[in-house]
């Protein structure tokens, strides 16, 4: 999955969330009313919802430091805030100058990270340890249904935000490249034949020109 972290266009994402209706889970336009069904999750990001799912595990038992210690040996107690881990952290096992010999530590703090960083963000940079039993066992990372419980976290912060008035949590960055798949406005510049041949479809969009005047056309529909 390539994805520019970061890269976000945060005004169309909190026009959006604007729109948000909790009861019905849909965007509430002046011409429709649409929401992010599961086909449209899978199409723009390739994972899928499964029909049985198997729960992503949760065990606050990580949150000692001891425990920790067993996937990250590096940590201290300053890396630690209410249970969470800083994403910060996860960086320094994900760069180029650490010793590339643990391949394990590695690959699960690349999950974690992603979980932290972009599936379920949150308003504060950190990730709570307790999602450290999902990928303690890499074999059992690909039994998870990933796709139900981001889908469902978005929704959940979409939720909170209209309903706190608070900063959106979960993959917002889902937001925006729904949008440019429904409404055709106001999205990069993509060369034809990377349009109908990308999947899942976030690369193409992805792989786009951003042109400042297309970008604002999409504010106008609000």
């Amino acid at each position: 999955m390539d994805i520019r972290l970061g890269n976000s266009d945060n005004l169309l994402i909190q026009a959006l969330t604007e729109r948000w209706w909790p009861t019905t889970y849909t965007f509430l336009f002046p011409c429709a009313e649409i929401g992010i069904t599961p086909l449209d999750f899978t199409i723009l990001i390739s994972l899928l919802i499964s029909r049985y799912p198997t729960q992503v595990s949760y065990d606050d038992a990580w949150s000692v430091l001891s425990n920790a210690r067993q996937l990250f040996p590096n940590i201290n107690s300053s890396h630690i805030k209410s249970r969470n881990v800083s994403i910060s952290h996860l960086r320094t096992y994900l760069t180029i100058e650490v010793d590339q010999g643990d391949d394990i530590t590695i690959a699960l703090t690349f999950i974690l990270f992603m979980m932290g960083h972009l599936w379920f963000q949150t308003a504060n940079d950190t990730i709570p340890f307790g999602y450290l039993a999902a990928v303690a066992d890499l074999d059992e990372v690909a039994q998870y249904d990933w796709g139900s419980t981001i889908l469902a976290y978005l929704y959940h912060g979409l939720d909170t935000a209209v309903t706190t008035g608070g900063a959106i949590t979960g993959f917002s960055q889902l937001l925006e490249y729904w949008f440019y798949e429904y409404c055709g406005v106001g999205h990069p510049i993509i060369k034809e034949d990377v349009m109908f041949s990308a999947y899942p479809r976030l690369r193409a969009w992805e792989m786009g020109i951003r042109e400042k005047e297309m970008i604002r056309q999409q504010i106008y529909l609000f």
